[in-house]
């Protein structure tokens, strides 16, 4: 092999394992021509939604399943409390005598009707997700939008989000993926999914008609909407934006949380009212506080809707933005601690192309210092599984089988504990016990795969190339079966390392 073959070699492994989710058998040798090429390519829309995710309920049936579940226990007369009687679980006391009398439903507690209701559509999700990831030819888009899912996180782990969290994965990090970074912002933030995450949806202004005018709702929702919630207008600040470090005050939540009031989603029964990409975003001027609002600085004057779109706008051109931007994706991509240089450039970038993300990218894939040899970077353990189906060519995991075994590894998609999503750093997934989930795993799915006629340090070098080290390759040649083989190239650091 020539010199000019080994590192194309080379570049083509990293590009295959650092930029995307993992080889397959033979990828490797069939992009080694032009890997920085073939990453580029993928910097494009889909022509069309994977079909496991096409297949999943639309975004109106997601967004507003909550609100039929509670309808269909008699509890929309209790509507500000169904998160608490989940929690609980306790039996509703549904208004009109024996509405929940009739079939098994009536023998259930909140929250194993729940149960009963979402887990399987949130299995679908996670199935779909992981079906895509597992199989895709386009695995550095994919990782990018797992990237923006999870900067835009809304997470199942809020029982009012569990059926929106894949219609926004679907609506917002995949639309908007390479395309501009306030579009990909203002989808997020008028998407029905976050703006119940984040409780925008009872967000009213204090001087506004509805809090005058109390009497206007109905009474499930006057103790909810009483005043604002500052919930959405701190984490567009502190982590879709400026960043936690940028100088933003809380007088500059306040004065965000206000413009952000009346933005609301539509009743089901007025569609015609609906906005935004998805047609369920609904700007409620009688919610909205009236008003000029200071926000870092500056006034915002203009009326209704176009005083939220602009501060928007600006804030995604800040340059403070620009820098959690590049820093956020070069810890991403390169290491946990990324070089300066590279997150500087991308920054540059950033401010220069006014957000493209697509020419973001592109920098990246340009900096030499994303690729050095060596896996700079532990694979969360999505990422992992993914990337060891991938390089096994299977099996297909049932949704049911991929919940137990993230949840037992500690990341079960779509679940994040807070708005801050999944870290993005080895210290919060390295440790002897997630360390030995993995190696349990590596075993147990080693053992269902190897056949006699399976050739492990093939395996290995399909998926790794020149990675794997020289003591781990002569470990899995010396390995006593398949299995054991298999099992050895899984659990080994070149693997579980990108």
């Amino acid at each position: 092999m020539t010199q000019g073959n080994a590192v194309s070699i080379v570049d083509a492994t990293i590009a295959l394992n650092r930029f995307g989710l993992g080889a397959r058998p033979g990828e490797i040798k069939a992009m080694a021509g032009d890997p920085r090429g073939w990453l580029i390519a993928q910097l494009t829309p889909e022509a069309a939604l994977p079909a496991p995710l096409a297949a999943l309920p639309t975004t109106k049936e997601d967004t507003y399943a909550f609100v039929q579940w509670l309808e269909s226990l008699g509890l929309t007369g209790d509507a500000g409390r169904p998160a608490q009687l989940y929690r609980e679980g306790k039996p509703p006391s549904p208004a009109g005598g024996d509405a929940m009398a009739k079939g098994a439903e009536a023998t259930l507690s909140v929250e194993q009707s729940y149960r009963k209701t979402f887990l399987p559509r949130y299995e679908a999700a996670v199935e779909a997700r992981f079906t895509v990831a597992s199989t895709t030819d386009r695995p550095f888009f994919e990782r990018l939008t797992h990237f923006w899912g999870n900067h835009f996180t809304v997470s199942a782990a809020k029982p009012e989000s569990i059926a929106t969290v894949a219609s926004f994965d679907r609506d917002v990090a995949r639309r908007h993926a390479t395309g501009k970074f306030s579009d990909i912002l203002v989808a997020s933030s008028t998407h029905p999914a976050m703006l119940v995450y984040l409780d925008n949806v009872f967000s009213v202004g204090p001087n506004s008609y509805i809090a005058q005018h109390p009497d206007v709702l109905p009474e499930a929702l006057r103790s909810r909407m009483k005043g604002i919630n500052e919930n959405l207008a701190r984490e567009i600040l502190e982590l879709h934006t400026l960043g936690v470090r940028s100088g933003y005050t809380q007088s500059d939540v306040t004065s965000f949380a206000k413009i952000l009031t009346g933005w609301l989603i539509v009743r089901p029964d007025r569609p015609e009212t609906g906005q935004g990409e998805t047609g369920l975003f609904h700007f409620q001027r009688y919610a909205h506080e009236p008003g000029e609002q200071t926000v870092l600085g500056k006034a915002y004057a203009q009326p209704g809707l176009d005083q939220g779109m602009t501060a928007l706008g600006d804030f995604a051109r800040h340059p403070a933005t620009a820098q959690h931007i590049a820093f956020k994706l070069a810890r991403h991509f390169v290491a946990d601690d990324p070089p300066p240089a590279v997150v500087d450039r991308l920054a540059r970038t950033c401010r220069d192309t006014d957000g493209d993300v697509k020419s973001i990218m592109i920098s990246l894939i340009n900096s030499p210092e994303a690729w050095r040899p060596g896996g700079a970077k532990l694979k969360p353990p999505e990422d992992y599984v993914v990337s060891a189906v991938r390089a096994l060519g299977g099996p297909p995991m049932s949704g049911e089988q991929l919940l137990g075994l993230f949840d037992r590894m500690g990341q079960k998609p779509y679940f994040a504990s807070g708005p801050d999503g999944w870290a993005d750093v080895e210290g919060s997934w390295i440790g002897p016990d997630p360390i030995w989930k993995r190696i349990e795993w590596a075993a147990a799915i080693s053992r269902s795969t190897a056949t006699a006629g399976v050739d492990p340090a093939g395996v290995a070098l399909a998926a790794l190339g020149p990675g794997v080290s020289p003591q781990t390759f002569q470990a899995i040649k010396l390995a006593e079966s398949p299995a054991q083989g298999l099992a050895i190239f899984l659990a080994s650091a070149e693997f579980q390392r990108r």
